[in-house]
């Protein structure tokens, strides 16, 4: 009989917690990322439009690499981790993906008893 182990359980219980901070860490990656883009309009306006265009591309790679961890955090499958990855550059399609992610990312992370506020998730 294949019962299991305290230490299968142990086992799984690190794999969880890991996949939990992932995904704690992802959400507020993507939570200054989203910070960083409105920043990056009102540099533009008041420094120079290249310059706001820097810190806009610093915060959509910011926002994809915290999308990956969100999404890994979250189990999803490679294909459907590129699909996300593909549909975070489509003009409002991004902003619910991001939504959509966020929410799943805030009930897990709640279930797992972190503290979800503006700024991400804390213990």
């Amino acid at each position: 009989m294949n019962e299991p182990t305290p230490h299968d359980s142990e086992t799984h219980s690190r794999a969880n917690d890991s996949a939990v901070e992932e995904l704690a860490a992802g959400q507020r990656m993507v939570i200054f990322a989203i910070l960083i883009n409105i920043s990056s309009i009102v540099l533009a306006q008041a420094v120079h439009q290249y310059f706001g265009l820097g810190v806009a591309v610093l915060g959509a790679v910011l926002a994809v690499v915290g999308v990956l961890k969100m999404a890994t955090g979250l189990g999803l499958s490679p294909v459907v981790k590129i699909l996300v990855v593909i549909l975070m550059f489509v003009p409002c399609i991004s902003l619910l993906t991001l939504l959509i992610l966020n929410q799943k990312a805030t009930t897990i992370l709640k279930e797992a008893g972190y503290k979800v506020g503006l700024l991400g998730a804390s213990k």
